[in-house]
Formats: structure tokens, sequence, C-alpha cells
């Protein structure tokens, strides 16, 4: 069998990458690498059109934003992903959609029509269910987000492609599933330099609401730029739940962009979350994607959340667009205000920018100075350093490693005291 790298190899985002065995073929994942300019998969017309299955590990754009494109060229293989998978991703890639219209209003690359076709012709397959595809596989959980899922190809020595993992157990998912058999693993590399330690989950919640607690008591508002799909989810649980404990006083907490799409998904979706959701939900009436402390905002000019302190939470997570940059413009200046990161921010996007210091930015067209505070929680969706080398570790009969989804890391060295390990290169081909 063969790999052939088209993206995700030395950075995060587009990840592609196509497993062969004679005249079969497997894509695993088809995403896109978002930033001051998108980046696509190197796939040119030709190779799409034999490609024959796409297994999509979960419904982030780096994973499958590309999919409209491969279908706006009137390609159209096997889409392979879970229920929840394809629930978020119908609204992350209408989104999408909206937004590349927008930027692009001479060139357009793909339709409305195309989204739809990928909707409609993907594929749903439950965890632990053998695939129908032309390289057969199974999806075990990543606990990544909801829905998320890695990819295991048992033919030949076994195959494991890990996607984005998570080690952790979280407020809605499990951690991901441990102790699988393969002899050759691609493994994401997010967090994987010696000093990406990522603190406990309590840890991070602890001091995501004692920040949050010190600017409200204050009299400030509290603005997190969230990623809409995952990580959202869990800060708003978060909050919640301490709230309901005392230990964050009560105030409304505002969501706004998709989060709230989102969130309905993910309750119609409770089925895949951890037991502890489906217990909550099921054996009470304390739904915890309803809670009474959610509220939206009832106007365009969202006057009802600047008038009074408040917590918002926003897209986009990197301030690359959303409402947060409505908030960031309106509230930017008050240094009494604080925004908390509390995700994964890639160079050059604005958030960057601002957690190196920078304290002016161009938002619509004007300077605007900010004022307020800024703090970073690190509660991650990704396992760490030393958890991916945990992970690596427990797969029973490893022999093989190839390292994706990161950059410049130090995860091959620490791994190639036992296994074979391999850095990729973009369009390079490996026999597994």
């Amino acid at each position: 069998m063969r790999l052939t790298f088209y993206g995700g190899a030395g950075e995060v985002g587009r990840s592609c990458v196509l497993l062969e065995n004679e005249n079969r073929n497997l894509m695993l994942d088809c995403g896109i690498k978002l930033g001051e300019k998108t980046e696509y998969p190197l796939l040119d017309d030709r190779e799409l059109r034999r490609i024959q299955d796409i297994a999509v590990t979960h419904a982030h754009l780096d994973h499958c934003g590309y999919l409209p494109h491969v279908y706006s060229k009137n390609v159209k293989p096997r889409i392979w992903l879970t229920k929840p998978t394809r629930d978020l991703m119908s609204i992350l890639l209408a989104d999408y959609h909206r937004i590349h219209y927008k930027e692009r209003e001479t060139r357009k690359l793909f339709t409305i029509k195309d989204v739809n076709g990928v909707m409609q012709d993907a594929r749903i397959l439950e965890p632990g269910e053998r695939s129908g595809s032309s390289v057969p596989f199974t999806f075990h959980q990543s606990g990544h987000i909801l829905g998320s899922a890695m990819v295991r190809v048992a033919e030949g020595n076994g195959i494991i492609y890990s996607g984005d993992i998570c080690m952790r157990k979280s407020r809605v998912l499990d951690p991901c599933e441990k102790g699988l058999s393969a002899q050759t693993l691609v493994i994401e590399s997010t967090y994987g330099r010696k000093g990406d330690v990522i603190p406990s989950y309590k840890e991070s919640s602890t001091r995501l609401v004692a920040s949050a607690k010190k600017t409200l008591d204050a009299g400030g508002h509290v603005i997190i730029p969230s990623f809409a799909v995952g990580r959202a989810q869990e800060i708003l649980l978060i909050l919640d739940d301490y709230m309901r404990s005392g230990a964050l006083p009560e105030t409304k907490i505002f969501i706004e962009g998709m989060i709230g799409k989102a969130m309905r998904i993910y309750r119609h979706n409770a089925y895949y979350a951890n037991d502890d959701i489906k217990r909550r939900i099921l054996m009470s009436e304390d739904d915890p994607f309803k809670s009474p402390a959610f509220h939206y905002s009832k106007s365009k000019e969202r006057e009802d959340v600047l008038k009074e302190p408040c917590i918002i939470v926003s897209t986009s997570g990197m301030l690359s667009g959303g409402p947060v940059l409505f908030y960031l413009e309106k509230l930017g200046g008050n240094p009494k205000n604080k925004m908390i990161f509390v995700g994964f921010q890639a160079p050059g996007t604005r958030g960057r920018k601002i957690l190196d210091g920078e304290r002016k930015l161009e938002l619509r067209d004007r300077e605007v100075e900010l004022k307020l505070q800024v703090d970073e929680i690190r509660l991650s969706g990704h396992a760490d350093f030393n958890e991916l080398i945990q992970f690596a570790k427990g797969i029973r009969g490893l022999k093989r490693v190839f390292i994706v989804h990161g950059e410049k890391t130090d995860l091959g060295e620490a791994l190639s005291k036992d296994y074979e390990v391999v850095d990729p290169r973009l369009l390079e081909t490996y026999a597994v």
C-alpha cells in the first residue's frame, strides 16, 4: 500500500492523504488551509477524477472544506462520515460558501449546489461499523469534537489515521479510543513541540472562570472568541456549570455566530456524547444545551449585549471575521473589558497578533486601538506533546509513524527511539 500527502504535511491545515492499493484508493480527509490566503490540497483534476472514496474524520474545514471544490469539478467519490460530522459539516460548508462568495466577487470556484451535492451524497458510517469503500475501514472515536473519528484500515499490516485526537475527557466527550492495533500510524501533531503541555481540563476550567469572574466583578464585558464547533460547546457548558455552582456570578451569556446552530446539532446528536450528558438529558430536566443563562441578541445593533456586563462567546476563534470583530470594535477601547483566547491562534491571524502584543488593528477600514485586557487559557480539543507520545505507544504492533498536521515539531525525535519515524513532504509517496 502507498500513502501520498496532498496536504497537511509540515503544516496545520488542508489535511489530505491518499491511501492506495493497486487500483483501489481511499482519501483520508479533504480539507483547506484558512488564513490570509486560503490554500487547497495539491490535487490536479486528473488525480481528482480517480478518487473512489473519501473518509472525513470530522467537520472542521481544515479536514472537509475542499469537498465542494471536488464536486464543482463534476467528481463524485463516495464520502464516508459519522452522523454528527454530516450535520455539523452542513452548517460549516454553507458558511464557507457564504464567505467564499463575499470575498470572490469575480471568480466563483464552487456553488451552493456543490455544497448540497456533498451533503446529499454523504454516507453515514457508525463507529466500529465496516465501510463498503474500495479500501474498507472502520471509524473509532477520537474525542476531538462531536462525531470526530480516527480511521483504521485493517488491510495488510494495519494503518491508523488519527485525524485530530484528544486524550482527556471533557464536558461533552469521552477521550479517544486507545489500545488499537496497527503497524503504521499517521498522527496529528498540532501540539507536537516539547513545550506544548496543556493543563488538565479542570485546571483550565478553573482558570477560565476565575479570569471571567474578575472582569465581571469589576463591571467589564468578557469576550471569548471561539470556534463554532467543538470549543464553543465546551466553553458554554463550563461557564454554565460554574454559574450553577455559584463559583461564577449569575450573568447573561450571549451566543453569537454559528454557535447557536452548532448547539442545536449537538443537542440532536446527544447519543454520541459522553454518559454524563446523556444522563442529564434523559434522566432529568437538566438539559445542558438549553440553559436559561444562554441568550441571543435581540437587535442587529446588539444594544442589549453592550449595555451591561456579560459574557460573549462568539465566532471566529482566530478573529478572522464574524461577530467578534463587532465586539472588538465596540468594547476593545475599554480597559475594564477582557478578551480571553481559548483556542489555537495560527501565525498571521489577528488573534496571534494580539497575543504577541499588537494593540492596533484594522477593522472595517479604520484603525482601532485596543485597551482591553487579554488573557489566554489553554483549553484544547487536541492531545498535547506527552499525550501524543502516550497514544502512539499504546498502539499494539506499531512500527512506523508518519507525523502530520503540525509545524516544526519535536514529536519525531521523541518517537524515533522506538519506531521508524517519517516527516512526510507534500506530494511525496511512501510505501506502507
